[in-house]
């Protein structure tokens, strides 16, 4: 790996402008490592043909099993150890800077433990240790997933007590998360649903949407263009509602083809003048 990886270290000077473009970096590193173990976990195409060639010869899934060890561990430290600064901070100096702090992090989506590829690495987690039943490449279990209950939730168990919560539920159409597409905001939406809020069919795209176009929830605009298709979390969802994922799969699709022809019908009288 070309990029170092970067740890914070609980040193009160970092609190500030130190302390932000450090977590900035660090919150760069862990989405671009995350973004390439996963892209070697679900190559497709010519990409995955050479993989499962490279496997004859050496073993790819224990280099990525420890790849996603080591950045679990990663996302775990900073978390824990940027917590620990600002809290330090704030009783050294009774004050609430450290919590007004944080709010700046989530804001700039530099929070580790607020960023989508998190949410990524967990479904990945689960997605390689369900395909590795009785591998000795299995990824100890911080990451959880319980998709029976009326709020279906992915949780991550972090040292110290900490718990993260990440609820799979679409706020628009309020089932489980189809095809789910994180906004740069963080958060989550199927991709149909998304798609409806921005003003944009579905052929066409979240990049598609309009500059101007604000999330459903925290209402910021311009989050639409660098959206992120959620692969792993998608194939989660898909091995585990079987059902639920094929009729939406089928709603989808028709909704799709009538919005094709609508679109292509208005262009058709547009062109023809009619």
């Amino acid at each position: 790996m070309s990029k170092k990886m970067r740890i914070v270290t609980p040193c009160l000077g970092c609190v500030g402008m130190n302390l932000a473009h450090e977590a900035s970096d660090i919150a760069g590193c862990f989405s671009s490592r995350v973004r390439h173990l996963l892209h070697l976990h679900i190559a497709t195409g010519m990409q995955r043909y050479v993989l499962l060639l490279r496997q004859c010869f050496k073993n790819d899934r224990q280099t990525i099993a420890e790849e996603g060890r080591m950045l679990i561990d990663y996302v775990t430290m900073n978390a824990i150890a940027i917590r620990k600064i600002l809290k330090k901070y704030d009783k050294v100096h009774s004050s609430v800077n450290g919590r007004d702090f944080k709010r700046k992090m989530q804001a700039k989506h530099i929070e580790l433990l607020q960023s989508p590829w998190l949410i990524e690495l967990g479904a990945f987690y689960l997605n390689f240790n369900e395909s590795d039943e009785e591998s000795s490449c299995k990824i100890s279990c911080q990451f959880s997933c319980d998709l029976s209950t009326t709020e279906p939730v992915m949780k991550l168990r972090l040292p110290d007590s900490m718990k993260l919560e990440c609820n799979l539920t679409c706020p628009i159409c309020l089932d489980t998360l189809f095809n789910p597409h994180a906004l740069s905001c963080g958060h989550l939406f199927c991709k149909s649903c998304a798609c409806s809020a921005a003003s944009v069919m579905i052929f066409q795209g979240l990049e598609a949407a309009s500059p101007e176009s604000k999330c459903p929830i925290c209402r910021e605009a311009g989050v639409y263009s660098n959206a992120v298709e959620m692969l792993e979390l998608g194939l989660l969802l898909k091995r585990r509602c079987r059902e639920y994922w094929k009729e939406r799969l089928i709603a989808e699709r028709a909704e799709m083809v009538k919005q094709t022809k609508d679109y292509w019908d208005s262009q058709t009288k547009y062109v023809i003048g009619y």
